[in-house]
């Protein structure tokens, strides 16, 4: 590896490490802390997905730590296949969190009228728990056969590495780990985002006295969701990309591809934040306290 990859690939590890932890085990904290007054479906996935971006922010530092350093030599083949086991299912977990909580809102925003939609809106907000605990089993199930389907043979040059998957097993993980998630999110996010803004239109014609700061949380709360979705698609294809190339892409890409794992925590993060203008009153104050 170049010394100039290998610097600026530290200095990323290092920001996004202090940052990550920081804000989510902040938001973690913050829900914790209220977490017997709290009863909402929503505050259940959020609280779950900071504490999947806290150990996702663990997980991508110790395996940007191997990479930077290139330790992979001095551990046997089992540990990196561990490292990376683990860190695909906090991804893929990572995306089920986004897929419910974009439900979530869409159910709350989208107005229909049709029977399957009314039934899913009755029962969707009570199966949430549930939903969870099957997404993260789920996960875990799809990504524990890389422990013997993945191999790793270090090059003759003793710094580069050649990966081999078992095909079936990537598929199946690209489709339940990355592509149904992003679909539901996305799905979820287009139907909010309309209705939003078809709201913001109807209201607009029929009330000349349309408050600024009704249309300014409106199109705030639009900015988060398509920010949301935007996040979610490039990780998605990166996700996509790293297991259907054999996670050999060339330099540049493959450091394009790494330092945007590495943010992926930390901005969605501060996506939840600038998006919950509650929760960023609260960790400021807690903050300034300090």
């Amino acid at each position: 590896m170049l010394l100039s990859v290998r610097i600026v690939k530290a200095i990323v590890l290092l920001t996004t490490t202090v940052s990550g932890l920081f804000m989510n085990s902040s938001i973690v904290a913050e829900y914790g802390r209220t977490w017997g007054r709290r009863h909402q479906p929503v505050e259940h996935i959020i609280f779950s997905t900071a504490v999947t971006n806290v150990l996702l922010q663990c997980s991508v530092t110790l395996d940007g730590f191997l990479y930077v350093f290139n330790s992979y030599v001095t551990f046997v083949e089992e540990v990196y296949v561990m490292d990376f086991a683990v860190l695909y299912f906090l991804i893929e977990l990572s995306f089920w969190h986004a897929a419910w909580l974009s439900i979530y809102y869409c159910l709350k925003l989208v107005n229909h009228h049709n029977h399957f939609y009314s039934q899913m809106k009755l029962h969707f907000f009570s199966c949430i728990p549930g939903l969870l605990i099957g997404s993260t089993v789920g996960s875990l199930l799809i990504n524990v056969p890389f422990l013997w389907t993945l191999q790793i043979t270090v090059l003759p040059n003793g710094t580069d590495y050649n990966f081999n998957m078992v095909q079936p097993h990537k598929i199946l993980n690209m489709i339940f780990g990355c592509l149904v998630p992003f679909l539901l999110t996305f799905t979820s996010i287009v139907l909010s985002v309309c209705s939003l803004l078809s709201h913001v239109l109807r209201v607009k014609r029929k009330e000349s006295n349309f408050r600024r700061p009704q249309l300014k949380a409106h199109m705030g709360a639009v900015r988060t969701m398509v920010t949301r979705l935007i996040l979610d698609l490039i990780l998605c294809l990166v996700s996509a990309g790293l297991l259907t190339s054999q996670l050999t892409l060339g330099l540049v890409v493959d450091t394009a591809c790494w330092v945007l794992v590495m943010c992926y925590s930390t901005f969605q993060s501060i996506i939840f934040i600038q998006g919950n203008p509650k929760l960023k009153t609260k960790l400021f104050t807690c903050n300034m306290m300090k």
